[in-house]
């Protein structure tokens, strides 16, 4: 009982680091959004390990923690070459 209300909290934050990813102030607040995001998705599927007993979520896992740091280098490195008003342009087509 106690890890299902803990997936469900998980879900939850996940929703709104989400939110950030996508309506974040400035380009680095959405890099920590998905910083986040990745963070919380590799919570649950240690947690669905746990809760199964199957552990070969545990390797899904891992690689899911090595996608999320080569993704938030990836990210950092293309929205630091970005000037801001080309982001906010970018998020004005899109809206």
């Amino acid at each position: 009982m106690f890890l299902n209300w803990m997936i469900y909290t998980l879900l939850i934050v996940s929703v709104l680091s989400g939110l950030i990813v996508l309506f974040g102030k400035n380009k680095w607040e959405r890099i920590l959004g998905y910083a986040i995001v990745s963070a919380k998705v590799n919570m649950l599927v240690a947690l669905w390990a746990l809760i199964t007993g199957k552990t070969f979520y545990l390797d899904i896992a891992l690689v899911f923690i090595m996608l999320g740091y080569i993704g938030v280098i990836v990210l950092a490195n293309y929205m630091a070459k970005l000037p801001d008003d080309e982001l906010k342009n970018r998020r004005k087509k899109s809206l």
